[in-house]
């Protein structure tokens, strides 16, 4: 039986976390979760969420800023954690803001089929991307603070007028940060942390980066297949940073589009999408494994 490991990041909403959870919950899965550290969270609560996954609250806890290098490394801790526990088919990165919108025998048929492949979405670098990684930005976790993020232009245009760089030697590549890879890139990329933190370390908004830069400079590049397959309409979004937080009009498209999971919902902005998602899947009774006993 080839098992699968999700990793989430999750800050938020935990009444739509633990739906997420359930429709997870599977024999050939186990659960990874990291919780941002600023949030109020009571793990023991959380006993009960899970009655065929294993399910780790990974600690410690990191304190997660937008755009800050502190995603990367909580993304690094998901990843180090579950390699820990043994060797896995696929890692799956989501946020606690999405839903799975295929079953779990889909999902798992789907890389049975595609095994081997590493799905990332290749994004092709903007101009103003390479600011953010080619000079030292003062407080990388200060991205949506006024006084920090004014201070971190005002030291970019000095470096610029004096010609400092940093990182000239590194080949970047952008892809979307939500990804589905096998056990040996997790663990290539794991080989890299030092690397990573050297690099990424004094950047900001490199969660969008880091993977991408790994896997198009290696040899698994060859076998990276464009298309994260989760479902984000940015068109209704409103802003590039955003994307549409789906709503219960949008179920049937939801369900018959082919992608494997879809994000963004909020269960303060609708929650009965999630509910109309959940009772469509979680009636579907997990595939017990055959021990031959």
């Amino acid at each position: 039986m080839k098992r699968h490991a999700y990793l989430i990041l999750a800050h938020k909403n935990f009444g739509q976390l633990r739906k997420l959870l359930a429709l997870l919950d599977d024999p050939r899965n186990d659960i990874f979760v990291h919780v941002d550290r600023k949030a109020a969270f009571d793990q023991s609560a959380w006993d009960d969420a899970c009655r065929y996954s294993g399910l780790v609250f990974i600690e410690p806890r990191i304190r997660v800023s937008w755009g800050g290098v502190s995603i990367m490394r909580c993304e690094l801790a998901l990843l180090k954690e579950a390699v820990s526990h043994g060797t896995y088919s696929y890692f799956h990165l989501l946020s606690g803001m999405d839903l799975p919108i295929k079953s779990q025998d889909t999902i798992h048929a789907f890389f049975e089929k595609h095994d081997g492949c590493e799905f990332i979405d290749f994004w092709e670098m903007k101009d103003e991307t390479y600011d953010r990684l080619h000079y030292f930005t003062l407080f990388p976790e200060g991205a949506r603070n006024f006084l920090t993020h004014f201070l971190n232009n005002s030291f970019k245009s000095i470096q610029k007028a004096i010609g400092h760089r940093i990182n000239r030697e590194v080949d970047f590549h952008s892809a979307s940060q939500w990804f589905s890879i096998t056990d040996s890139l997790a663990r290539y990329v794991l080989s890299k942390e030092d690397w990573l933190e050297k690099v990424f370390r004094h950047t900001c908004l490199c969660d969008e980066i880091f993977i991408a830069t790994l896997v198009w400079n290696s040899p698994f590049r060859e076998k990276a297949v464009k298309g994260s397959l989760r479902l984000i309409d940015w068109d209704r979004g409103g802003s590039i940073r955003h994307p549409w937080t789906f709503r219960s009009e949008d179920l049937e498209m939801l369900m018959n589009v082919p992608h494997l999971w879809a994000r963004k919902f909020d269960e303060t902005v609708d929650s009965k999408i999630i509910d109309m998602i959940y009772d469509r899947l979680h009636t579907q009774t997990p595939r017990i494994p055959d021990t031959g006993a």
